[in-house]
């Protein structure tokens, strides 16, 4: 079959096949691909065709994937939620990926979605714990009924790990004398190194043991579930609040709470990126405005006395 007379929906097939990405999602993605244009011949797709469905997908209800990787048993759920610029850009990603691989394969010689800008993301949302916020979210954590959420809080303050990290720790992983665990797997594709203080540690140390360090209590090959259990946490700790309202907290809020922890104690933007493991200092910089408290006492303490000079 030559190339140019394939279908969409027969190229994203043969991606899906091949795909090993750790995304969950690529697969609903190239999936709604083939439901909108996968009857299309791949030289019927052009760079006018796609900015229209992208300016229709931006415009139309949220979708997500329900259900397995293998595509023919994908579901796709309509829910209420808004279009995110950054949600727009992941589904013009996930096309583009399924016509490199057509160029690849030699299925075709281009790639309608190169030259279509992103929309500009706003990912500057920082949302991260009062000290009092913290003292009160670890006390409830210490009573959860599951009894590894302190430690997993603990953790994800203490280092700025993503939860995906941290859930996919194994006791072999973590290095108990140098206060170490090893991230083999992370976001940027580049195995880290987590130091854990002393209070994770002793946090740990009652559940050491073989496989996951945080397992499911049902199946131990997985990782628990802890989400009632959080929730029950933020209720109590009063950090429950609406998805829509500015004091709404995730748990990926710990990881911002431990970058504006390090950077309000004097940490530099750098020094945070590499705790954190962040790919590029541009991201790391969301925290700027928090370290200028510190930038005022250094200064004053470097040159508070500077007019001296002129009296000497």
């Amino acid at each position: 079959m030559m190339g140019s007379r394939m279908t969409l929906r027969q190229v994203a097939n043969l991606y899906l096949k091949q795909y090993s990405g750790r995304d969950k999602s690529q697969t609903g993605k190239v999936k709604y691909w083939s439901n909108r244009i996968g009857s299309l011949y791949l030289s019927d797709i052009t760079t006018t065709l796609i900015r229209q469905e992208l300016n229709y997908f931006s415009q139309s209800k949220s979708v997500r994937a329900d259900g397995c990787r293998n595509p023919q048993k994908i579901k796709l759920v309509v829910t209420d939620n808004q279009r995110a610029p950054a949600t727009v850009n992941r589904m013009k990603a996930a096309l583009s990926a399924v016509m490199r691989f057509a160029n690849h394969e030699g299925l075709t010689n281009h790639n309608p979605v190169r030259g279509i800008a992103n929309k500009p993301e706003n990912n500057k949302r920082v949302r991260y714990l009062s000290h009092s916020e913290c003292e009160s979210l670890l006390s409830e954590t210490r009573n959860s009924e599951w009894p590894r959420l302190y430690a997993l809080v603990l953790m994800a303050i203490s280092t700025g790990a993503r939860k995906s990290e941290m859930l996919r720790l194994q006791w072999q992983d973590i290095d108990f004398d140098r206060r170490q665990a090893y991230v083999s797997i992370t976001k940027n594709d580049r195995p880290r190194v987590l130091t854990l203080p002393n209070p994770v540690i002793k946090a740990l140390l009652p559940f050491r043991g073989i496989g996951l360090v945080f397992p499911s209590e049902l199946k131990p090959w997985k990782p628990f579930n802890f989400k009632k259990h959080w929730q029950r946490a933020l209720e109590n700790a009063n950090l429950f609040f609406p998805k829509n309202h500015e004091k709404y907290f995730r748990f990926h809020d710990l990881r911002h709470t431990a970058a504006s922890y390090l950077v309000q104690n004097g940490a530099t933007l750098y020094e945070a990126g590499e705790v954190l493991g962040h790919k590029s200092i541009e991201t790391t910089k969301r925290y700027a405005h928090l370290s200028v408290e510190h930038k005022q006492r250094l200064t004053d303490r470097v040159f508070g006395e500077l007019d001296d000079y002129a009296n000497v």
